[in-house]
């Protein structure tokens, strides 16, 4: 992409940027990336400054010899006391009062409508310049106009244009001048705990205790522990001073490294005040606007203060600062504590006073000037000589100076990048390391926007050799989290879930020769389901057609079940085991009031053609006055264990089966990966793709219906009814009946063609159930299996007889439908 540029703009990037930067040619075309690059270095020429900029009005020049005057008395009242930054010179050597520098703006933006906002924003947007040298004021204040435009700026200057937004936004806020910490200075965060870091343990910890929750809800109830209290807490306290003396080396460590700062308490500092008392807002706070983090008024970072100033007034602290700013009062209007240099004129306190004051009597119904009599207009309102501060979606959208930012915590690099710079949607990348030189990465954390597949975490564990990720709500098999660590033996996975409609299905997790679930409000009252394989699970690929837990290679399955109110308990199993090998299956009853033991049942089914017998059967029934089941009942339970088994098996099946298919669209879905701008888009597409889907269907249902449809054929060769007289009206309704019959009949012998095949199917499975080669089980699975075709049978001997029960009634629908046809109904009303 190429742009023009304007004759003078070109001569002072030329001259300014240097020769490496002029084109070969005598053309004033520029490429964008050059004037780009250009625009971060370059410093316009006065003329093309607004006046305000190059020259000063009379009520600033009245203001610099207030200023003036004030400096000199202030240096000789406190000749220890460095210069006041009264009236610096801007980016055109013009000396301008420093409370006009800002410019109070709301940006009409709904992103910066907080302090939060608009403090993240400056710190992100700007690179800071370390003041030079660093005990001193700076002679020079940029407006927050050409610090936009360079996104370079010095911690006056990010303080000013923080300022000038908050002041948009109706905060109390001030610029503070005084002393810092070395660290806070250089913006040097390597001793500091990274914030994501500190989210991430409270969400483990609120994770964990929540699991531990749920399991104590709905777990069973683990055996005492005899153990002493005494020597478990001697035990804790063990640990944690094991641990406190560990950190405690590691600060001293730490401090070894450092160097003693020779500038403590004389380092120069900039940053933000905000006063109590609006937005409910109730403890006064500072705002570094390098980090854009919040500090309390005692925090030891800073180390004193020499003036504080907003668009209304300059205040001069006269309060000793000993103890840093722990005992600084910010009471600006008390004049023991605050010099100001515009005597008698109006503060930020005042003025809401006043506002409120003029509409309670506006309620009431009087008038009043009090403003006018209080305080002299002269100075009322300083007009700022900055032009108007303009914050675009562009600016919000790569924020960060180059698109890239990097700032690095205690053992932890935090890179942050503009959407506009990765292609994979990247927005923040956390690399944390296991020693203090960050040589040795522990783990890599990504952060992803906008993507077609839902990502927005993943999260690489060096030490584990595990990968993790996380989605947002909605994509495909409802997979909000995926997990996986390569094992010697094979992969071990866990996926998160949240499909309630579906089957409930909350946590997998596979390894190589096991697969645990868990599930959440189900019918069945199942929560959880433990499987073990005589073989890897990979292995297993492809699937057997006939579905058995024996062809899935399955030793054992473990289920569990939460409580079912409306059963008994002496009926209501707790939990269920498939024992394959030995051919047993074993029950667990939930426990009864004032019981410690829970009944208990046992299975074996028999082996080929040996019968049940009673030693296949073992109870353990706790209520002994109960009668014992009879082989009856014994049998019946029996042929639904096997049922239930059956169904198991292709649970089983159907969850290992989808474990692939997720890995197969994960593949895909990375291949042909697409990144959308904003949510927006992403929504609008995910729109326009259900449209499609919905008009496509809409349109083979269309399809179906004409085709379906018997008077489509003969109504299609019909142009009008008036070409149609009553003899062709007559011919075609008996074409169009006699189709329609013919349809009917179709569909009759179908039916009739279904029954028949069922009954041959059973037929053949009764002769093949009297194979005297044929085991016992398999000769049960046969009876079970002809037991489904008999209710088969019925069933389709039902719709068969229905079908014949309203032939009559369907002809005669389709009279009616043919006499309200519109190319046909007027002859039949004639």
């Amino acid at each position: 992409m190429e742009r023009k540029m304007d004759p003078k703009v070109k001569s002072v990037f030329e001259e300014q940027v240097g020769a490496g930067k002029q084109k070969e040619n005598s053309t004033n075309v520029w490429k964008l990336e050059e004037v780009e690059e250009a625009l971060t270095n370059v410093q316009l020429p006065e003329e093309l400054h607004p006046e305000s900029y190059r020259i000063n009005s009379p009520k600033e020049e009245q203001l610099l010899e207030i200023a003036d005057n004030f400096q000199h008395q202030y240096l000789l009242l406190y000749p220890d006391r460095k210069p006041l930054l009264l009236f610096p010179v801007n980016e055109c050597g013009v000396k301008k009062f420093v409370s006009t520098t800002l410019r109070p703006t709301q940006t009409g933006l709904w992103e910066l409508q907080s302090w939060q906002d608009c403090s993240s924003l400056v710190a992100d947007f700007l690179t800071v310049q370390p003041l030079e040298p660093p005990s001193e004021v700076p002679t020079q204040l940029f407006s927050p106009t050409s610090v936009l435009r360079s996104q370079k700026a010095t911690c006056f200057e990010s303080s000013t244009l923080l300022c000038s937004l908050l002041l948009g936004l109706n905060y109390d806020a001030y610029c503070v001048s005084g002393y810092a910490s070395r660290e806070m200075c250089l913006l040097d965060q390597s001793l500091q705990q990274c914030p994501l870091l500190d989210m991430e343990v409270e969400s483990v910890q609120s994770e964990i205790s929540e699991q531990k929750h749920q399991e104590q809800k709905y777990g069973l109830r683990p055996q005492r522990q005899l153990r002493s209290h005494f020597l478990k807490e001697q035990e804790q306290k063990k640990q944690e001073t094991v641990a406190a003396l560990l950190q405690e080396k590691e600060l001293q460590e730490e401090n070894s490294q450092l160097s003693p700062d020779s500038l403590r308490g004389l380092r120069v500092y900039c940053w933000v005040l905000v006063l109590s008392g609006i937005h409910s807002i109730k403890e006064n706070f500072f705002i570094d606007p390098l980090t854009g983090s919040r500090f309390p008024t005692k925090d030891d970072n800073f180390h004193g203060i020499e003036s504080v100033w907003n668009s209304f007034n300059y205040y001069v602290n006269r309060q000793e600062c000993i103890n840093g700013c722990r005992d600084v009062l910010f009471d600006l209007e008390d004049s023991s504590q605050w010099e100001t240099v515009l005597h008698n004129g109006i503060s930020q306190q005042q003025l809401t006073r006043t506002v409120q004051r003029r509409q309670e009597n506006r309620i009431i119904g009087t008038t009043t000037s009090d403003m006018e009599e209080v305080i002299p207009r002269k100075f009322l309102f300083l007009r700022s000589w900055v032009s108007s501060i303009v914050v675009s979606e562009k600016d919000l959208e790569t924020r960060f100076p180059g698109g890239r930012k990097v700032t690095r915590y205690r053992k932890a690099k935090l890179e942050r990048f503009s959407p506009t710079v990765t292609k994979h949607g990247l927005v923040s990348r956390l690399t944390t390391y296991k020693d203090l030189d960050c040589t040795e990465v522990t783990g890599v954390k990504e952060w992803y926007k906008n993507r077609s597949d839902g990502l927005e975490e993943r999260y690489f564990n060096k030490l584990e050799n595990s990968t993790a990720e996380h989605f947002k709500p909605g994509r495909a098999f409802a997979l909000l989290f995926h997990r996986w660590t390569p094992l010697t033996s094979g992969t071990e996975r866990e996926m998160r879930f949240h499909r309630p409609e579906q089957d409930g299905l909350e946590r997998r997790v596979v390894s190589p020769q096991a697969m645990e679930e868990y599930f959440k409000d189900r019918d069945d009252f199942l929560y959880f389901r433990h499987v073990t394989f005589s073989r890897s699970i990979q292995s297993l690929a492809p699937f057997p057609l006939k579905t058995s837990l024996e062809n899935l290679h399955v030793l054992k399955v473990v289920e569990r079940f939460h409580r079912n109110t409306s059963k008994p308990v002496t009926e209501d199993v707790a939990q269920r085991v498939f024992l394959v090998p030995q051919m047993q299956i074993k029950l667990t009853y939930h426990l009864m009031d004032h019981r410690t033991v829970p009944s208990r049942r046992s299975i074996t089914k028999p082996k080929d053609d040996q019968p049940f017998t009673e030693d296949m059967f073992s109870t353990f029934q706790v209520e002994q006055s109960k009668k014992p089941l009879g082989p009856l009942l014994w049998y019946s339970m029996v042929e639904d264990l096997i049922n239930e088994e059956e169904k198991v098996a292709l649970q089983i099946k159907v969850s290992l089966m989808e474990m692939e298919n997720i890995l197969d669209s994960r593949e895909q879905v990375e291949n042909n990966l697409k990144v959308f701008a904003s949510e927006l888009e992403q929504v609008m597409a995910c729109r326009e793709k259900w449209e499609e889907e919905r008009a496509s269907k809409e349109d083979l249902f269309m399809i179906h219906e004409q085709e379906m449809n018997v008077l489509v054929p003969f109504l299609s060769q019909l142009e009008s009814s008036d070409t149609l007289n009553s003899e062709e009206v007559r011919s075609l309704c008996v074409d169009c009946l006699a189709r329609f019959k013919e349809r009917l009949e179709e569909h009759t012998s179908f039916l009739q063609k279904n029954l028949e095949t069922v009954i041959e199917n059973q037929e053949a499975d009764k002769d093949h159930q009297h194979d005297p080669a044929m085991s016992m089980q398999e000769a049960e699975l046969t009876c079970h299996l002809c037991w489904d075709k008999n209710f088969y049978i019925s069933a389709a001997q039902r719709r068969l007889d229905k079908h014949k029960e309203k032939l009559e009634d369907k002809c005669k629908a389709f009279l009616l439908k043919l006499h309200q046809e519109p190319l046909l109904a007027p002859h039949f009303e004639s």
